[in-house]
């Protein structure tokens, strides 16, 4: 079984019976490998284009929740006086410090309290503080950590429930349900009924406080049946298209084919897919909206995003990784060979990890019997038998390990002349 693996992460440095410059080491390969076949999630990453955990996922992953305030015998520690979840034994210490300005709000607010949580009930598991309670935040807390069960079964409950806090006016409230309502699927972020009106969206995204959360307000924009709103949207794009403005670029994009559909990616083809001259960054955002919309928004456009897709690889054929894991996700296998083609060519400047996937993808077009057999023939491969892949993946396993030892070997001479020994080794 060892060989076979070797065997597997060795072969996409083979290609065609030519062996590729070995730019990174067997682990690299392994890294790599194991990287790009990593499926890719369902969350929209427009609105929450990095992972983030919310106070919600600590309340209901946790085994310990405890309220605490300061320790009376131990000034600027914490110790607890509730237990909402799990225990902590006699000893109700909390292991955390206490700043200042927290120590200064529990004296002020005698009727508030950290909230602490631990992942497991090991004594010697870290403490963290994920809030403090008060008046609107507490009921929350007690709520969420009842309904846990529920919430873990049903992900649409969950969701529900949070957004109905967007844009509340406590800061912990709302940053906890911006994050629960912006890691969700695309789809399920338009079907909710959103408690916020469109004077509201539009006074968020005017606030430079809520910059953070802008791309989930364009989002709900989007749903807005005003002109206004979608005058807006057209008219960001078009500054975006004209000023090669990158800031939320995605959103605006991803808003724009929610409200006009085919004639939005006409217009994105046009500027963005087909010129030559566009940044990555704006590419990379376009794709992402492209992304979005073929996998949980206008799924009735896929075929255009392939279309679109399709120009990618010719206009941009560096940007062929952005793409690969939707067309695997969505068994679309028309472009393969395009695909091998980029994986083939230096002119791409692609690294061994994109290589890997295109690779990946192009097995799997094989085994779905669509990928077109003339380059194949070409290769001169067709009819390899098994056994001589491993014997070449074996054979390269031991050239690089003979090199190692002459590397090793070649290291410490020097030493050992430096020590005055002599050494009648042949190299």
């Amino acid at each position: 079984m060892t060989i076979i693996f070797l065997v597997i992460v060795l072969l996409p440095v083979l290609d065609c019976g030519r062996v590729i410059r070995w730019r990174v080491g067997v682990e690299g390969r392994v890294v790599a490998l194991l990287l790009s076949l990593h499926a890719p999630g369902t969350a929209c990453q427009i609105c929450l284009p990095f992972p983030k955990k919310s106070a919600a996922d600590d309340l209901i992953e946790a085994e310990v929740v405890v309220f605490a305030r300061e320790n009376p015998a131990k000034p600027f520690s914490l110790i607890g006086v509730e237990i909402l979840k799990g225990e902590i034994g006699d000893n109700k210490a909390i292991d955390l410090f206490l700043d200042s300005q927290s120590r200064r709000t529990l004296a002020v607010y005698p009727d508030r309290e950290i909230v602490c949580v631990r992942e497991n009930s090991d004594p010697d598991a870290n403490w963290r503080r994920i809030g403090m309670t008060n008046e609107t935040y507490e009921p929350v807390i007690r709520e969420v950590i009842e309904r846990s069960p529920e919430f873990r079964a049903h992900p649409d409950k969950r969701l529900a429930y949070f957004s109905k806090y967007l844009g509340h006016e406590d800061d912990q409230l709302r940053t906890v349900a911006h994050i629960e309502v912006a890691r969700a699927p695309y789809d399920d972020i338009v079907a909710l009924e959103s408690p916020l009106t469109p004077e509201q969206i539009r006074s968020f995204l005017g606030n430079i406080r809520y910059a953070e959360w802008h791309a989930l307000y364009i989002l709900l924009l989007a749903q807005s049946e005003a002109e206004e709103d979608r005058k807006r949207i057209r008219e960001s794009m078009r500054s975006a298209q004209e000023f090669s403005i990158t800031n939320q670029l995605a959103a605006w994009a991803t808003a724009w084919i929610e409200i006009d559909e085919a004639k939005a990616l006409d217009s994105l083809g046009e500027h963005y897919l087909r010129n030559a001259a566009r940044k990555p960054e704006e590419l990379r955002a376009v794709i992402a909206a492209l992304s979005v919309h073929g996998t949980n928004g206008h799924i009735h456009l896929r075929d255009r995003i392939v279309d679109a897709y399709r120009t990618v690889l010719e206009t941009h054929p560096a940007m062929a990784s952005q793409i690969v894991d939707d067309l695997r996700k969505w068994n679309r296998w028309e472009l393969s060979n395009s695909m091998v083609a980029i994986a083939d060519s230096e002119k791409a400047a692609l690294d061994l990890k994109d290589i890997l996937k295109l690779r990946a993808y192009a097995k799997d077009a094989i085994e779905a019997g669509t990928l077109e057999t003339t380059a194949d023939r070409s290769s001169g491969t067709d009819n390899v038998p098994p056994w001589i892949w491993m014997l070449s993946g074996a054979a390269l396993v031991l050239l690089s390990l003979r090199l190692a030892v002459k590397r090793h070997k070649a290291d410490t001479l020097p030493r050992k002349l430096h020590r005055g020994s002599r050494s009648d080794e042949s190299w």
